[in-house]
């Protein structure tokens, strides 16, 4: 009889999961690198000089097939990321409208990743349902929007203003969500002023709209929307057979920090039976205080408005706002069924936007609201507004600076003018704007600040905005003081010496 063959014996391969072996220490380590950037943040320059292909050449780019633990990553973070990280929370960091990040925020911003919920639906995340929930109603309070309000927690501004004329489109023209555009007898059209963000252009291109239908409507000496340029232009779209449906104002233009008049956008858009959309991304914040509450009067008529906790409310990236007064429509415009989404809720998150999967991003604004209150907040806006008025001062003091706009709130734009000092060479307005670049080149290269351009009516300067709760009035003299310098140094070269 022949042998049977042996049975073949099998290895299985171990059970592995993702999880490590000291989660506790791992995490104790990063916070621990958290806290010393945070503590030293003003210890180095501003921006790292390192150029794109030295950063490129730093950081280990191959894709490893066996890993190398946690503590080697970690300590490559350390050795090859953060030193190039831009120090956001710098008190000279004056640029865009990014602001230094509250610790607080930042701490819920960790809570939230180890949470990591999926509110899309209340079952993914009923915390986070109820916490985006608190965290509107607490904007919708700010902003006087009536009950039945609704909104959404997005990613910044640009994607605010993308849900705000999304439902301002699906309130006018309800069909196009099922037709197409094709279903229109008439091209819609819709208005912001000449300061107007980028973003609304971007958006009407996204929604079909066509960036060339967005009517930039003159504005005036202080870069606020002209009411009678804007109603005088929606006459004559409508007499040459276009079909106005929206107005965007602005409050808080990104160049000169512009707010727009409301209650005037208000009084146009209920004669001609229009949407208000109000960017506030940057200048929502100014309603915690008195002069704000002024300034935007008026913001309340709006049917929808943006605002970015992450620039002025000192929230750490990336979280907007869009409130929107009739809660109704918003649902109306996003309202998906899908049933591997499961059983309806009228909670369901994934009816209020585009967007499904999303972080719970309310989870560090109630943090940090929670934290520190509204009223601390408050007072460092008005700080932050203060300080943008010294340096516009300081600006109106010397014959060196030029003066470009108005400060409404923490923006203040000036322009170096070499012409002014003695024995200058000539310069004329073209060589003075590149030097208006050059210097700022000259600030990042210092270490010491950040500051962006300006183009205002035209002109080159510089554009200082306070959106910081660790700036101080030494740092905004300080700033004055080193670009001044910086200024009759480049001055000194004459227009040639730009070149050089």
């Amino acid at each position: 009889m022949g042998h049977m063959p042996e049975a073949e014996t099998t290895t299985m391969p171990p059970f592995e999961t993702l999880d490590l072996d000291d989660l506790h220490g791992d995490l104790t380590r990063v916070a621990g690198m958290i806290a010393d950037r945070i503590a030293h943040i003003a210890d180095a320059p501003v921006v790292h000089p390192a150029s794109h292909d030295a950063i490129v050449a730093t950081i280990p780019g191959d894709l490893p097939v066996e890993g190398i633990g946690v503590d080697a990553a970690l300590q490559e973070v350390a050795d090859h990321v953060a030193p190039f990280a831009t120090r956001i929370g710098h008190p000279r960091f004056l640029a865009w409208i990014t602001t230094s990040p509250a610790p607080a925020g930042t701490i819920g911003d960790v809570l939230c990743t180890g949470l990591n919920q999926a509110p899309l639906s209340f079952k993914g995340g009923p915390a986070a349902t109820v916490l985006e929930e608190i965290v509107l109603g607490w904007f919708h309070r700010l902003l006087g929007f009536p009950e039945g309000a609704g909104g959404t927690i997005v990613s910044g501004g640009t994607m605010a203003n993308l849900m705000g004329l999304t439902v301002a489109r699906h309130a006018h023209f309800p069909e196009v969500g099922t037709r197409g555009l094709c279903a229109l007898d008439k091209t819609p059209v819709l208005y912001v002023s000449d300061q107007g963000h980028m973003s609304i252009e971007r958006s009407a291109a996204l929604l079909g709209l066509g960036s060339e239908n967005v009517r930039a409507i003159p504005s005036d000496a202080a870069c606020r929307i002209i009411p009678e340029a804007l109603r005088e232009r929606i006459r004559a779209d409508r007499a040459a057979g276009f079909a106005p449906f929206c107005v965007v104002g602005q409050a808080g233009t990104v160049t000169a920090g512009a707010v727009d008049p409301l209650d005037a956008l208000a009084d146009i858009c209920a004669d001609e039976g229009l949407w208000l959309h109000v960017d506030a991304a940057y200048g929502g914040a100014a309603l915690l205080t008195q002069h704000g509450r002024s300034l935007l009067h008026g913001i309340a008529r709006a049917d929808s408005v943006c605002v970015d906790p992450h620039k002025w409310f000192f929230i750490p990236l990336e979280c907007g706002c869009t409130l929107f007064r009739d809660r109704t429509v918003q649902t109306d415009t996003f309202k998906a069924k899908a049933a591997y989404l499961g059983q309806e809720s009228p909670h369901d998150l994934k009816n209020t936007t585009f967007i499904l999967s999303r972080a719970n991003r309310a989870l560090k604004v109630w943090f940090a609201f929670r934290t520190y209150g509204t009223a601390k907040l408050a007072r460092i806006i008005e700080r932050n507004m203060a300080q943008a008025r010294l340096f516009h001062d300081l600006c109106t003091e010397s014959p060196e600076w030029q003066v470009l706009a108005p400060v409404a709130l923490s923006i203040a734009c000036a322009r170096f003018v070499p012409s002014a000092m003695a024995g200058a060479p000539h310069w004329d307005e073209a060589a003075t704007d590149r030097l208006q670049v050059a210097l700022l080149q000259r600030l990042e290269q210092s270490g010491e600040g950040f500051l962006t351009p300006a183009l205002v009516r035209g002109r080159a300067g510089v554009r200082l905005c306070v959106a910081n709760h660790r700036t101080t009035d030494d740092d905004i003299r300080m700033l004055f003081d080193l670009m001044s310098r910086f200024g009759r140094e480049l001055a000194a070269l004459g227009p040639e010496g730009l070149h050089a």
